[in-house]
């Protein structure tokens, strides 16, 4: 993740860092659901703290933790090396992942699982991208559950995979296991998540009344240039998504504290009152909306997203950012109710509509 999560004010002053060009028509979006979003997440606040708290979501799927943090640890390994895009160790990252989601049961959307894109040079990433200076490649990983019908619009869930590296790579200096940033939380996590739920999911396709597609992220810390590549490149195969879901630092608990932003663009707060129970989880309405992570290559471009984080970043690019710092049960309980209520959009009748007055 590039940026903590922040409220509106601060993504709009934040402009200029984030250098990404769909920013102008968003900051009017933002600027006009501002009072609205305030008033929504109060009126319909679902802080699903309780077992009362709308219907139960059938069939019950429970996650593996276990198989989450072996993956976790799997690309913190030292011989992932901090999974920097374009350093090669980013490859090795998405193919292993193409493996474990193609044993889940997943199919590539396309022809290969693994889809190339340009990338810039140097950390400024997005004024290479902005300039078209393109010097290399990293990797999206796109695979597919599909349903019985095809013709309606796609759920996508994604999480991107990379993270910064080798700690002061840009120095020169001879580096060993412990100068890596790991990346654990962010978002060896998220990734982890989406294999898991797709593992969990596959068995009920027959069920869903849209495809899932299912995509993981590269150089994401460069600027988000994977996912806004495969926004792209989704609208150029007419491969129509009604909803995404992206799942970023999901590790690190405070408070039984789960971030749900994607009300200014839908009511997404319906589905998480049809979700249910959320095993003594706070499910939180932010009123800000995060610029910072994948989901805004989406909601950028109108298209309705559901954005959940868990809240302490304290360790956000640091070496302190390990497998061994995370909350593993504290992370079973969000992925338990991320995947009940990605079952619920994969089921209902209609998906959210994005708002009117947008």
């Amino acid at each position: 993740m590039q940026f903590p999560l922040m409220p509106v004010e601060d993504a709009i002053e934040n402009e200029k860092r984030v250098k990404i060009s769909d920013m102008d028509t968003f900051r009017n979006l933002l600027n006009s659901c501002r009072t609205f979003v305030a008033a929504a997440a109060l009126a319909a606040i679902c802080m699903v703290a309780s077992a009362g708290c709308g219907r139960e979501a059938r069939p019950s799927m429970e996650c593996d933790p276990t198989a989450m943090y072996a993956t976790i640890k799997t690309l913190c390994a030292d011989s992932l090396g901090g999974r920097r895009a374009g350093s090669g160790n980013d490859l090795r990252a998405a193919r292993l992942l193409a493996d474990e989601l193609h044993a889940a049961g997943c199919e590539p959307l396309w022809r290969e699982a693994l889809v190339p894109f340009c990338i810039p040079a140097g950390r400024r990433g997005m004024d290479k991208v902005l300039a078209g200076e393109w010097c290399d490649s990293s990797y999206n990983v796109v695979m597919t559950i599909r349903s019985r019908h095809p013709e309606a619009e796609k759920v996508l869930l994604g999480a991107h995979y990379d993270h910064l590296g080798l700690f002061k790579a840009d120095k020169g200096k001879r580096h060993k296991a412990a100068d890596m940033l790991r990346g654990a939380n962010d978002n060896a996590s998220g990734t982890a998540a989406v294999v898991e739920i797709a593992r969990c999911l596959q068995p009920y396709a027959d069920s869903f009344r849209r495809d899932l597609v299912v995509a993981l992220f590269g150089a994401e810390e460069m600027g988000l240039v994977g996912s806004r590549h495969l926004e792209r490149m989704l609208r150029d195969s007419a491969v129509v998504v009604g909803h995404m879901v992206n799942l970023e630092m999901l590790g690190r608990m405070r408070g039984d504290t789960l971030l749900l932003q994607g009300e200014m663009l839908s009511p997404v707060s319906l589905v998480a009152a049809e979700t249910g129970a959320a095993d003594s989880l706070r499910i939180d309405l932010s009123t800000g909306f995060s610029i910072g992570s994948d989901h805004f290559s989406f909601a950028s471009k109108m298209i309705p997203v559901s954005f959940f984080a868990t809240t302490d970043i304290s360790t956000l690019h640091t070496v302190d950012d390990t497998p061994e710092s995370l909350d593993m049960a504290g992370m079973e309980r969000a992925v338990n109710y991320i995947m009940r209520y990605l079952y619920k959009l994969l089921t209902l009748d209609e998906l959210p509509e994005l708002r009117e007055n947008i």
